[in-house]
């Protein structure tokens, strides 16, 4: 069977839901380790990105109707979803625990490089994404991105 436009929605919408519970998880366990936050973080979402890697393709090389509809619809959803996934109570919170570490743990020898860099690089997509925002700002800039 081959893949058509019709099963995109339902396949992003519980690939989202999934992709979200994984992050919950993240915000709302009691470990602070290294790999309960951001090995967790990093592994978050790999349905959605499997999914999500489909749709682009079929984005980028199937210029049908029935996918541009599909493409009209998703695309006000996906960007929630991505503002949503940076707005989790409490995950910030961690990520930034997290980076205010990194240089310590790099210095002791508790962690490499590319652990420190992932430590960086998560940080900032946060910082990016409006984390740091107060509410009602947070609210604002996923309006403007939607």
């Amino acid at each position: 069977k081959s893949i058509q436009p019709s099963h995109f929605e339902p396949a992003l919408e519980a690939a989202m839901e999934a992709h979200l519970s994984d992050l919950e998880v993240i915000a709302s366990s009691s470990s602070n380790d290294f790999d309960s936050i951001l090995g967790a973080y990093d592994r978050a979402g790999s349905i959605y990105s499997k999914v999500g890697s489909v749709y682009g393709n079929y984005v980028s090389s199937l210029n049908t109707p029935d996918m541009q509809a599909v493409q009209t619809k998703m695309a006000p959803i996906l960007s929630r979803h991505r503002s949503k996934c940076y707005n989790i109570p409490g995950l910030f919170e961690k990520i930034e625990m997290m980076h205010d570490i990194k240089d310590e743990m790099l210095e002791k020898g508790e962690w490499n490089a590319e652990q420190a860099r992932l430590a960086e690089r998560v940080y900032i997509g946060f910082v990016r994404m409006g984390a740091k925002l107060d509410e009602e700002s947070k609210k604002e800039y996923a309006d403007i991105q939607a």
